[in-house]
Formats: structure tokens, sequence, C-alpha cells
């Protein structure tokens, strides 16, 4: 009898001999009821809580594709610690044909009442998973209210072990002082109208780490009040220790934590005035200028009304299209009307020397001039040509296939009523078949009509095409609004027709040239940002024949 082994533990605080251990145990299991080994499926450092699990996954593969009779656990945790997730993988094994055998708590899937006893070990691995996490949060929230530190390091300390009567009893956090004073001096340029990209700037530029060791983010700077993000948000600093404002949440189908903010009213909070670095007149300096920044915020949103931009997506056909040559950040919008470095806006030209701008309207035209006359080619005529015939003959023979179902079901209508025409005809009561004869009627009608639509607008390929080519140049002479009409959906099409990003490159002569991947020569996929260009009758032809890279200056 064939058999597997899976073996699983949960992170890496634990022995990674814990896999070897169950792996002997199971292998002891199947000598002595004569099985042989098959495969080994393992997963390390992973949650049973979780269901994406490598080892796992290739285990169910292997049962659905009956590569083994028996799976050998140590015990049902390894399987799962959800008793959802534990109660369908057994009977997905049970209905494989697949007995489950765990060696160290006596579970066997064929004995009398397994399922019970699945039931029962279920709901204790749950527990035993809940009751960790309870206990978790009840000893980091006894560290916190004796002062020590939660986990975590917050730029401007470090942590120091606590021994109690020779034990650890966990970490302290004490002040980093080279640290503190870059953060009282973040604070002082702010409070004094600095803002916080000016302040990354001039950090940068004198090389001060930041606190991932890289160069200054403004981000790093402002932060999120609400979130108490951020060198100007840590309360940390004025000497108040906040723990719980957040809970991290496992997807169980990914794995993947996300963070979710606790309700203030379930917050701790602890004075530890020895932990302050920022005194309290430049902190009220820092929340006051905040404030005002705040008001004036909220003042414009008001002043631009319902129809101001709130973040829903790039205002600009070319955002996130455009890519820094020197630093291979985004060119964004840095002003009004014009685009430049990502990274040097946001971090100075320490962190990135390019600090050429360019006009929106240059790049957008100087691009879109290039799409054009590449899209003009008789190459691109032609490629275009050859796509569009393979795919309109395609859609003429399934519609072909559609036409000649509805004309085998129309007959098959029409054959149903002479039959039940020729039983009134022969005596049958008609109010017997009189509801069946109506219903057959109207989908007789139904489809005689959708005949006569069909054979009426009916399209030949070469009809398709001579009209797909007449608006061709229609087309690319309006390619500004065409791509205008929706720009998300736009700039992912031009993603593609450029090969991905579009590179520009400072020169010496102070200008940007700009790099572009190969243009793709079918742009008919732009027909379907705008409706009513393309009548019903005609179809969409995706992106044919690329070109050569091409460069040009602006």
């Amino acid at each position: 009898m064939k058999a597997a082994i899976y073996t699983r533990y949960s992170t890496d605080k634990q022995r990674k001999t814990s896999t070897e251990d169950q792996r002997r145990n199971c292998e002891v299991f199947a000598v002595r009821e004569r099985m042989v080994i098959a495969q080994c499926f393992s997963d390390e450092e992973i949650s049973g809580t979780v269901r994406a699990r490598p080892g796992y996954s290739a285990m169910l593969e292997a049962a659905e594709a009956g590569e083994f009779e028996v799976l050998l656990v140590d015990d049902l945790s390894r399987l799962a610690r959800d008793a959802t997730e534990q109660s369908l993988t057994l009977k997905r094994l049970k209905f494989l044909s697949i007995r489950v055998v765990g060696v160290s708590e006596g579970y066997d899937s064929d004995a009398p009442g397994e399922k019970i006893h699945a039931a029962v070990k279920g709901m204790l691995n749950e527990l035993i998973v809940d009751n960790i996490r309870f206990q978790t949060k009840r000893g980091l929230e006894g560290r916190v209210l004796k002062g020590l530190s939660a986990g975590g390091r917050a730029y401007g300390y470090r942590s120091v072990p606590v021994i109690e009567k020779g034990q650890s009893a966990g970490y302290a956090l004490v002040i980093e002082e080279a640290e503190a004073r870059v953060i009282r001096r973040i604070c002082t340029l702010f409070a004094e109208g600095n803002s916080p990209l000016k302040i990354a700037a001039r950090l940068n530029e004198e090389g001060v780490p930041s606190p991932r060791g890289g160069t200054w983010a403004r981000s790093a700077i402002h932060g999120d009040p609400k979130k108490g993000s951020g060198i100007l948000n840590n309360v940390l600093y004025i000497g108040r220790y906040v723990w719980d404002r957040a809970h991290w949440v496992t997807n169980p189908m990914t794995g993947k934590r996300t963070r979710k903010p606790n309700d203030e009213s379930s917050w701790l909070i602890v004075d530890v005035p020895e932990l302050r670095i920022v005194p309290d007149e430049l902190w009220q300096r820092v929340k006051a200028r905040q404030a005002r920044i705040a008001d004036t915020s909220e003042r414009k949103a008001r002043e631009s009304g319902p129809k101001a931009r709130t973040g829903a997506g790039p205002k600009y056909l070319f955002s996130s299209l455009l890519t820094c040559a020197e630093c291979g950040s985004n060119y964004v919008i840095v002003d009004q009307s014009r685009y430049g470095c990502a990274r040097h806006k946001d971090r100075g030209p320490a962190a990135c020397a390019n600090g050429l701008k360019v006009e929106r309207q240059v790049v957008e035209q100087g691009i879109l001039d290039v799409l054009k006359a590449r899209l003009l080619t008789p190459e691109a005529l032609e490629a275009f040509r050859q796509s569009l015939t393979t795919q309109a003959e395609q859609y003429l023979d399934e519609a072909r296939h559609r036409e000649q179902t509805r004309q085998d079901k129309l007959s098959e209508v029409r054959r149903s009523i002479e039959r039940l025409v020729d039983s009134i005809a022969n005596g049958i009561d008609a109010a017997l078949v009189c509801d069946k004869l109506n219903q057959l009627g109207k989908e007789q009608a139904a489809l005689e009509q959708a005949h006569r639509q069909t054979t009426d607008c009916a399209p030949t390929a070469a009809r398709v095409i001579e009209a797909a080519l007449a608006r061709y140049d229609e087309m690319i002479a309006r390619l500004e609004d065409v791509l205008m009409t929706r720009v998300p959906q736009a700039r992912e099409l031009l993603r593609t027709l450029f090969g991905g990003a579009i590179v520009l490159a400072p020169m010496e002569n102070g200008t940007l040239e700009t790099k572009m991947a190969g243009i793709a020569a079918g742009l008919f996929p732009i027909l379907a940002l705008t409706p009513g260009l393309v009548s019903g009758s005609e179809i969409n032809v995706v992106a044919g024949t690329g070109f050569e890279p091409v460069t040009f200056g602006l």
C-alpha cells in the first residue's frame, strides 16, 4: 500500500527538526503497517490557519492524481488549525478513497466514529490557536504596563534586554541620541515652515541615514496623523506609549496579513516620560502648523466643489508610464503643467540628480505624434489588414455557426407545431395542447425575427475590412480625443503598445530624450474605448506586428 507523509511546523521560533521528528513517527508507523512511503510533503514556518501552503497544495494535487492511498500525519493539527479547512480536506480525501492516519493521536479515517474524533480535534485545534493569540496579547499588554517594549523599533530608540531575578523579562526602549537629534531637527524645520519635501532633500544632501538606512522620503516625515505614523506624528517622542492601535488579520486563502485599525477606546496608553525626545513647546508648534495645513486643504476642497478630484485614479494619460533613466522612478506631475522625476521631487538631488522637468503637453503630443506616424506606415496598415482579415473570418465563421444552430432549432419547432396540429385534426381535445402550441408559436416567431435581422445586416469579411480601414485614418487623426475618453483603460493599452514604460533620459544639452520599446502596429483595441466609433457589425482587433525601438528628443 502506497503512503504519503505530510509534515508542518508553524514559526521560525519552533525547532526545524520538528518536521524530522514528525516524519520519523510516520515512517515507524508505515513500517509497522507494511506501507511503502511513496512521497513526502512538508511546509516550514507556515501557520496551519493558512490554506495557501506549497507542500499542502502539492499533497492535495498528488492525491487528486491518485499517487498514494494513505496519508500519514503526526496529528490532524498538521493538516490544518482551522476546523472548516480540516473538515473539507478530510472529506476531499475520503471522496478520493484515501485513508488519513494521525499516528500520534490515534486518528484513522477508516475507523468507526472518526467523524466525531475529527470534529472534536478540529475544534480543539482552533481553540488552541485562539488561546495562543489571547495569551500572546495578554503577555504583551503586561509588558507595556511595566514600561517595556511590546515589539518593534521606532526611529530614535534602541532595545536593551531587561533582566529580573536572573531571567529575561523582555526588552526596554532607550533613546538613541544621534537619531533623537535628527528628530528634533525635523520637528524644528517643519515648525519653521519647511515642507517635508525640503526637509527630506536637506537630510539626503547631508548624507543623514533614513530610518531604513537609505535616503529620506517626505512620506517618512509627514506620515499619517490618524495612524500615528511618520516622524511628525509619533507620540512616543513626547513620552506617550500607545499600544494596540491596530491588529493584523491573515487572509486564509493567501496567507497575507492585513492591518486593520482598532477602535480608539481599546488603545492602551502608558506615559513614559523617560522616552521623551521632543519638548512640548516644539511639539505644539508642529501640531499647530499641521492644523493650519489641514484647514487650508479643507477650504480648497470646499471651494473646488463636488467635481474636485478625490484620488479616483490618474488624471493624465501618461501617468505611471514615464520612467526616469537615472534612478528608475516614475516621472510624475510636479507642478501645474510639468512632469518631473518623483524621486528627485520627494527626496532631493542627493537621491536623484535628474532635476529636468518637461511640459506635459510636450511629452504627450510628442509621444502621440510618433505613435501616429508609426501607425500610418504601409507596414502598419498591412499588418493591421492581415490581423483584421484573420479575425474577421473567424468572427463570421462563428456567426454562420450560430445562424445554422438557429435554423436547426427553427425547423424542430416547426415540426413540433405540425405534430400538434395533426393531433388536433385526429380528434385530440385542443384545450389539452393549447398552452404548448402557444409557447411553440412564440418561440417560432422569435427565431424567425432573429433570422431576418441577421440576414438584413449580415456582414462579409470584405465589408468589415473596408469599413475598418475607412475609419483607420479618422481614428488616428483624433487619437488624443479617443484616448482621453477613458484614461485608465487607455494607459493600460499604451503600456502594451509601447512594450512597458517610456524612459526619459537627461541629455548633456539639457534636454530629455524619450526612449520607447517596440510600438505595435494594430491599434484597433483603442476603438473599444470610444463607444459609437465602430458599428455593432464590426469587430475589434488585437495589436499586430511590432516595430524597432524609436528614440526622439523633447
